[in-house]
């Protein structure tokens, strides 16, 4: 069965896209056994449109999916899931996805609408990996629940530590009222500039709160990571020799290692 990963923060703009994107693409492109699905259960899309999906043309989508009577969901699943040119497969979404949020919201079992649904796939895989929304919606409750294991990004910034608390707090609540026990798989610091006393700052606290559960990974802050969406590629092929790829690539082998 595959391992499933959520990439987590109640905070938008702290990598969780880029993190999830270029771990998948990572886990193809050097794990050549590694059959990768990535779940974009973000209504934004940015995980599809990031890897060249056109987001706005999707006939079937997660939110189908999600809908789907149980009988429907395989027919649906592959209808949904598009391969990349670099070996990744993608179960999308775009901001239909929060359309449907309050009907999808009043279906019977809604937290476990996503388990469900991987659980008919996920012999296909070997990993999966899911991009959530920066909430604690009905979505990412999905996606804590259909996981493993958690991967949590947290940008340098003030704003970035602040909201630690509320992530710790969503875990509190998945566990106390859902009964499911989050397994942080690793904190990672993104967007660090070693040159900012911030960066310092926040990776310090960071690291003496969580200890030997932060990544020893740090994501660089680099202008090729955010442009490599723009062209519909990972990091890997956008600026293969550059310092987002090779941290991008000790993250895959530090998340194997703990995962």
């Amino acid at each position: 069965m595959a391992q499933k990963l959520a990439i987590f923060n109640m905070k938008g703009g702290v990598g969780k896209s880029a993190t999830a994107t270029n771990l998948a693409a990572g886990l193809v492109k050097f794990k050549k056994k590694k059959r990768v699905l990535l779940v974009d259960i973000d209504p934004q899309g940015t995980s599809g449109a990031s890897l060249g999906i056109p987001i706005w043309k999707l006939e079937t989508q997660l939110k189908d999916v999600l809908q789907s009577a149980p009988e429907e969901t395989q027919t649906l699943l592959k209808a949904a899931i598009v391969s990349t040119p670099d070996g990744v497969d993608i179960l999308p979404s775009n901001i239909l996805l929060a359309v449907e949020e309050i009907a999808i919201s009043g279906l019977p079992g809604r937290e476990n609408l996503l388990k469900r649904a991987l659980s008919a796939i996920e012999a296909q895989y070997d990993c999966i990996l899911i991009d959530c929304p920066p909430n604690i919606g009905v979505f990412s409750i999905n996606a804590l629940k259909a996981s493993d294991g958690v991967l949590v990004p947290v940008d340098m910034s003030y704003v970035g530590l602040l909201g630690i608390r509320g992530v710790e707090y969503a875990f509190d609540l998945v566990k106390n009222f859902l009964e499911h026990e989050i397994r942080i798989v690793g904190v990672l610091a993104t967007r660090y500039d070693g040159r900012k006393n911030i960066s310092r700052d926040v990776l310090k606290s960071l690291q003496d709160h969580f200890g030997d559960r932060m990544f020893k990974t740090i994501i660089p802050d680099t202008v090729k990571i955010s442009e490599a969406p723009s062209f519909g590629s990972s990091i890997f092929e956008h600026d293969p020799n550059g310092a987002g790829a090779k941290a991008y690539r000790e993250l895959m082998n530090e998340v194997l290692k703990r995962w």
